[in-house]
């Protein structure tokens, strides 16, 4: 009786291992029916500005790709889209994880700039400067703007403001090249900011020996301005006349090689060697000329001062953004 027993148990048991071992044929053979081996995720990211705020396209490329899961490093939503739109309100860098068919992955860091600023026009303050002032002279300047109630005149000498009201009026000590800046109301976003050329006094001769009749035919040769051209009767006489954008671009040619400071020679009436102010700075003109050969030189500004009765260029202020070159 017992011996029946032991056989029916032996035949549940092996029945019980048979139908388990068709189970797990199934569900791996189904696995593998369905399993499709991870290819090299291919995502794209593409924005006009990676800046706080600012909307990001991010796209995926991979083949054979079913479904999609965007984490974008910043505690916001999982897309599931194939292409998504995302912007992040801070900037910082940011890890952006891909997950294709649920297992296949890809990362990219995204660095995300601060929002860029812009400038409102309308909210500049308004004033008005002349192109050149002497050392000594009092400068007056007056603000023009609409509802302005505090005002900060900065005049390019010092770092701190040098008058808080409408009109304001300061004296140059040094010559160059200067800034004047202007904030109304506190908003210190929009500042306005022009330039001044301060240009240096001229020094006197106080030993001149007056002309006297005996002496008359000296006086008679006696140009007006020793740099200025003049005719046998002593009239000044017009240099050809350059403008400051063909004066740009002939230095520019100086500075690849192709001229040389002797080319502004009639420009300058014979004397290339007058002062400019570069960069805030005075120096020689040929010194310029001579320092710019050869560089990559970028002017930002130029400006041409000339004689009174001819084209005869005095002095030249030049801004640039080349370093190392005054």
């Amino acid at each position: 009786m017992s011996k029946h027993k032991s056989k029916h148990l032996d035949k549940n048991v092996i029945y019980l291992f048979l139908i388990a071992f068709l189970a797990s044929a199934s569900v791996l053979a189904y696995r593998y029916t369905k399993y499709a081996p991870c290819q090299d995720v291919v995502l794209s990211i593409d924005a006009r500005d990676y800046r706080q705020d600012e909307l990001i396209k991010f796209k995926d490329n991979t083949e054979n790709a079913n479904s999609w899961a965007w984490d974008f490093g910043d505690d916001s939503e999982i897309s599931t889209n194939k292409e998504a739109l995302h912007f992040y309100k801070n900037p910082g860098e940011y890890t952006v994880t891909l997950t294709v068919n649920n297992i296949c992955k890809a990362t990219e860091i995204v660095t995300i700039k601060e929002k860029l600023f812009v400038i409102d026009s309308t909210k500049l303050p308004l004033f008005n400067i002349p192109r050149s002032i002497k050392v000594g002279e009092i400068l007056t300047v007056k603000d023009e703007t609409n509802n302005a109630s505090t005002w900060e005149w900065r005049f390019g000498e010092t770092a701190e403001a040098n008058a808080t009201k409408r009109i304001a009026e300061y004296t140059y000590k040094e010559a160059g090249l200067k800034t004047i800046s202007l904030i109304v109301n506190g908003d210190i976003k929009h500042i306005a900011e022009k330039q001044i050329i301060v240009l240096a006094l001229e020094e006197e001769d106080n030993d001149i020996t007056p002309i006297t009749g005996t002496n008359r035919n000296i006086r008679d040769n006696i140009k007006a301005n020793p740099t200025s051209k003049s005719d046998s009767k002593g009239n000044l006489i017009a240099v050809p006349l350059i403008n400051e954008s063909q004066f740009k671009n002939k230095l520019m040619l100086i500075s690849k090689n192709k001229l040389t400071a002797n080319t502004f020679s009639e420009y300058f009436c014979g004397d290339i060697n007058k002062t400019v102010i570069v960069n805030g700075k005075e120096t020689s003109f040929l010194l310029f000329c001579e320092k710019i050969r050869g560089k990559r030189l970028k002017i930002k500004q130029l400006t041409i001062y000339r004689e009174e009765g001819s084209n005869c260029i005095k002095s030249v202020g030049i801004k640039h953004n080349r370093f190392g070159i005054l």
